[in-house]
């Protein structure tokens, strides 16, 4: 209906949210109320702004040059600097680390795509690329043209509470010729919220600094599954003894896939609790129940360009409400282990696409 000049309509009646409440926010979940009397809760398996005084800064990974010309990204938990001789991160709660120098005088400068920067040609035949990371960040060296020699050797240094190296996470990421990961050690043996990576051809190193999560295989014999954590403190009250869970949806953002070709994977719960830095896949929890398969696959190529996918999980999330349970967790895996069409890499707590949970109450 047009309105006359001069006159007024009355608004529609809408389900639209309310005005935000910076109360109802902390580093991992938002909450949004809405004028019918339901709520949206988003959980994050990591932190996705940061308490600067009153105000809440949203986590912004963007690599961008300052006025020093040292290039930093926009706003993270840890203070990340692409020096000329290479990225050095110092931690929020003390400690540093730095990638070892892979030339024998500065870096050459740059290309800035997001949060990624690569250096072109570090040696011959050979890229450096650089990942900003929620925890620190990632380098890999990259086959870039013809190589005339080796490859240049990853190594971390770093100073108390430093970080992790992960070597042996090279055959986890199939474009890359060699890949270490600096990161903030996670607070305690089982944080929450978390997410992380186990892959039977890594037996010790912690991959929840990683910003891939990874399911499947990608050659078939080697296994990766991945686990989400989540912390329950927002719905706590909602289920059978409040206000009804009505609906509940997994997101996450597909990187990369191995083909355009559906692939299922699936949504599990996992029998007890306490995934955490340590946990590998020779001691992970046992899977319980099947809760919910997509067959979505992104990240391959225009026809499947990466992208979120959402996946219902209402009555995993209405049983953990039930329960009262403080946190839950998912184990996320291919339907078909043995066939590299499974092969999945989606974005971590670490990457600028955060795994979540979107949770409606009432």
């Amino acid at each position: 209906m047009l309105a006359l000049p001069g006159t007024a309509t009355a608004a529609p009646a809408t389900a639209g949210p309310v005005p935000d409440d910076p109360g109802t926010r902390t580093e991992a979940s938002t909450t949004v109320a809405r004028t019918d009397g339901t709520r949206t809760v988003t959980l994050f398996t990591g932190p996705v702004q940061l308490r600067r005084g009153a105000e809440w800064v949203t986590v912004d990974l963007t690599l961008r040059p300052g006025g020093d010309g040292v290039v930093r990204p926009v706003a993270a938990p840890h203070d990340l600097a692409l020096t000329p001789t290479g990225p050095v991160v110092h931690f929020a709660d003390g400690g540093s680390a730095a990638l070892a120098p892979v030339t024998t005088g500065p870096l050459p400068a740059p290309a800035l795509s997001g949060n990624r920067a690569r250096y072109a040609q570090v040696a011959p035949g050979y890229d450096l690329l650089v990942e900003a990371t929620r925890a620190g960040f990632a380098a890999s060296i990259r086959a870039a043209g013809v190589a005339t020699g080796p490859p240049p050797t990853l190594a971390l240094t770093s100073t108390p509470r430093g970080a992790e190296a992960a070597p042996e996470a090279v055959a986890a990421t199939e474009s890359a010729v060699s890949r270490v990961v600096a990161a903030a050690p996670p607070p305690g043996p089982a944080p929450v919220p978390f997410d992380t990576t186990v892959q039977s051809t890594i037996l010790r190193s912690d991959s929840s600094g990683d910003p891939d999560l990874r399911l499947g295989s990608y050659d078939g014999v080697a296994v990766a599954r991945s686990y989400l954590v989540w912390d329950l403190a927002e719905i706590a009250g909602s289920g059978a003894a409040g206000a009804p869970i009505s609906a509940a949806r997994l997101r996450v953002h597909q990187d990369w896939s191995s083909s355009c070709r559906p692939a299922a994977w699936q949504v599990w719960s996992v029998a007890g609790d306490g995934v955490g830095p340590a946990t590998r896949f020779a001691a992970q929890p046992a899977a319980e129940r099947l809760w919910a398969t997509s067959t979505e696959t992104r990240g391959n190529a225009a026809a499947c360009a990466p992208g979120w996918t959402e996946v219902d999980v209402t009555e995993l999330v209405r049983s953990w409400a039930a329960s009262g349970a403080p946190s839950g967790t998912m184990l996320l895996r291919a339907a078909d282990e043995s066939s590299p069409l499974g092969w999945k890499r989606l974005g971590s707590a670490e990457s600028p696409n955060v795994p979540q949970l979107e949770i409606t109450i009432g």
